[in-house]
């Protein structure tokens, strides 16, 4: 029972550390003066039927320096380098340039992308992504002097599925636990949905070289080797409207198939901090059904107070969270999870290291 409590009071102290990280970030408005040229890389692979979204909304940035959208296609097996090119025309005031990979795969593509870009910072967003007008802007103003990499905030569009609403509620956990942690200085995670680096910054840790193997990971990877060469130069984007949206997974194999892909990456984590952090929430969420099954069979105040608060922290960071993400909350998604997510890190975690997953048309097998 002592080692129960004990790992509760960790998992409550940890929730208050996001919570206060999350305060933290928002009331960090620094806004550098200087615009930079900026190059927005896309690796996009059998994406015909989102690019015009995502070039529209890009066709809509306030940013006053001068930047270019680079598209580099991974080998689609669908017409989206045809959509590109048509794309490009419709936009003809946009600088566009439409790039095919001589390499395979994600990392490749943004590698061939990088070598081709024009601007000091290289900015990276997803073919599914739609971008608010100051997204560019806010994203290149939170560059100090010393910043090498900012992480952007990315949330899920909203759909009237419940299903969308509940994956809603899991991926705020997400950006709670990178944007908390960011507020207290400790990146553990980013997603390259809504990323920004120096050019400079990506040459001196020869990029992405060392994991290319690595189907995923392109943002976190790389977000750690530059934390490691150059100490304290990771910050997250100022809060405001700058929240790039994306679309949640159609159905619940493809949701499967994401997480399975994200998780995937742990065996290769190098932050000690972030392994710890996987492995005590998986370890708490194991914890938990029973803990409640043993709380409402000896009806004990002190269990069921426990049970209670752990919910209303959670509450209070989830609902907090996707207020600053400007994401609806659910409350009924948000109860729900408390069933359902305990099997689903379990499964998620299991298959990650067994099954593989699919990705883009391609299966990327687990290496044991």
């Amino acid at each position: 029972m002592v080692i129960w409590i004990s790992i509760f009071v960790i998992y409550f102290i940890f929730l208050l550390i996001l919570i206060t990280g999350l305060v933290r970030w928002k009331k960090d408005q620094y806004a550098s003066t200087i615009t930079p040229a900026v190059s927005v890389v896309v690796a996009m692979r059998n994406e015909a039927l989102n690019l015009e979204k995502l070039i529209t909304s890009l066709a809509k940035q306030d940013y006053a320096g001068t930047w270019e959208l680079i598209l580099v296609d991974d080998h689609s097996e669908d017409n989206t380098i045809q959509v590109a090119q048509i794309l490009k025309y419709k936009f003809s005031h946009l600088p566009i340039t439409v790039v095919s990979a001589t390499g395979s795969g994600k990392k490749q593509a943004l590698t061939q992308g990088i070598a081709q870009a024009a601007g000091e910072i290289i900015v990276t967003t997803d073919a599914d992504c739609e971008l608010p007008p100051a997204w560019l802007t806010d994203l290149g103003q939170s560059f100090k002097p010393t910043t090498q990499l900012v992480v952007g905030s990315v949330s899920l569009k909203h759909h009237p599925t419940f299903f969308s609403r509940l994956q809603a509620v899991e991926f705020a956990s997400v950006m709670a636990t990178g944007l908390g942690m960011l507020g207290w200085n400790h990146p553990i995670m980013s997603n390259g949905a809504s990323l920004a680096f120096k050019k400079s910054a990506f040459a001196a840790v020869a990029g992405y070289k060392g994991n290319e193997h690595i189907a995923s990971g392109d943002d976190e990877f790389l977000m750690r080797k530059i934390s490691e060469r150059f100490p304290a130069s990771i910050r997250a984007v100022r809060y405001g409207t700058n929240c790039c949206k994306t679309e949640p997974a159609k159905s619940v194999n493809e949701f499967f198939e994401q997480r399975i892909r994200w998780a995937s990456k742990w065996k290769t984590n190098t932050s000690s901090l972030a392994k710890f952090l996987a492995v005590f929430v998986f370890l708490f969420q194991v914890l938990w059904l029973p803990f409640v099954a043993i709380a409402l069979f000896t009806q004990s105040p002190f269990l069921l107070a426990g049970i209670l608060l752990k919910i209303a922290l959670e509450g209070v960071l989830l609902g907090y969270t996707s207020n600053l993400i400007h994401q609806r909350f659910s409350l009924p998604a948000f109860l729900i999870l408390q069933l359902l997510y305990p099997p689903y890190i379990f499964t998620v975690a299991l298959a990650s290291q067994l099954v593989g997953y699919k990705w883009k048309g391609r299966t990327v097998l687990p290496k044991l």
